[in-house]
């Protein structure tokens, strides 16, 4: 059977009054708070399996970032594409963000145009940072290279710069991608890059405020290299790339996680055995990717300089 996308679950109404969809309320929660923390969709489903203990420690370090987590609808395509509907689990898990005080907003990703609109008068501007954001992470391979090649007015509104007065760009073109998504690709993850590369360039935040939490290697590939690839005057602000064991790690280093037992009761859910990360021991002189046994890893991160991790 082929994978089934919607925009709307056919059981959104079980999470309607948990998240926030509305386009002022969402620009004002991104101005308003500390630390944006997008999720990736793999990173939703590992967290959304954490017990009630494991969970609250991550609600904690949201908390004292004074942040609010993002999902954009893309990323919710994903999570509710089996029949287009959001398992229990998953809505369980957006109820208990909710509970625990935390925002949750649901954005479509033209919403961007009016969180920006905020902060820039002329939509030429606006629909600039689109541009180059699409054609830094522009391949040959990809549903965003698909959608345009079937519409030209779109590649010369996106790539060549026409048009570009219009408000109606990033709907057109956030739409056009969402409607050719297809099972297996990696749209969500780009769709994600392109939100990053846009809000970086926001005036007046600082380093940090905009967060992914993703546990997919290429997925934080893909972002970093789509930064790397725009000449350094042109990046904006700095954003952070979490994965769950470095987002442990740093939970361990600000106390929120105190021992051993919960650092791995968090490691070990939704995860294999042995765990892939990228990072540094105390000898290696550049960052190397490691296969770890979850309690080992456990050991490291408690031991002082046993592991820096990067992802």
């Amino acid at each position: 059977m082929a994978t089934v996308y919607t925009e709307i679950p056919l059981n959104f109404h079980e999470i309607a009054d948990d998240v926030i969809t509305d386009t002022k309320e969402i620009s004002a929660g991104i101005f308003r708070s500390r630390t944006c923390c997008f999720y990736d969709a793999c990173s939703f489903r590992r967290h959304a399996k954490l017990e009630k203990e494991a969970a609250d420690f991550l609600f904690e370090y949201v908390k004292r970032q004074e942040g609010l987590f993002i999902i954009t609808r893309c990323i919710l395509m994903e999570l509710a594409s089996h029949s287009g509907v959001l398992n229990e689990e998953y809505i369980q898990y957006i109820k208990i963000i909710r509970r625990a005080g935390i925002n949750i907003l649901l954005m479509y990703e033209e919403d961007l145009f009016t969180v920006m609109d905020v902060c820039f008068g002329a939509n030429a501007v606006i629909n600039s940072y689109l541009s180059w954001a699409v054609r830094m992470i522009k391949n040959p391979v990809s549903t965003i290279t698909d959608t345009w090649n079937q519409n030209g007015k779109l590649r010369e509104e996106i790539i060549r710069g026409k048009n570009a007065e219009s408000r109606e760009i990033y709907r057109r073109f956030f739409s056009a991608v969402r409607n050719h998504k297809e099972s297996g690709d990696n749209l969500g993850e780009e769709l994600l890059s392109v939100c990053l590369h846009i809000l970086s360039h926001i005036p007046g935040e600082e380093d940090g405020k905009f967060c992914i939490f993703t546990d997919d290697k290429g997925a934080a590939g893909k972002i970093a290299a789509l930064f790397q690839r725009t000449a350094r005057q042109f990046r904006g602000k700095r954003i952070v790339i979490f994965s769950t064991p470095r987002l442990v790690q740093v939970m361990y280093h600000e106390g929120i996680l105190t021992d051993k037992e919960s650092v791995k009761m968090i490691l070990s859910t939704g995860s294999h055995e042995k765990i892939k990360v990228l990072g540094t021991r105390l000898y290696d002189l550049w960052s190397r990717e490691m296969t770890i046994d979850c309690g080992e890893l456990t050991d490291l991160i408690v031991q002082p300089n046993g592991i820096n991790i990067t992802f």
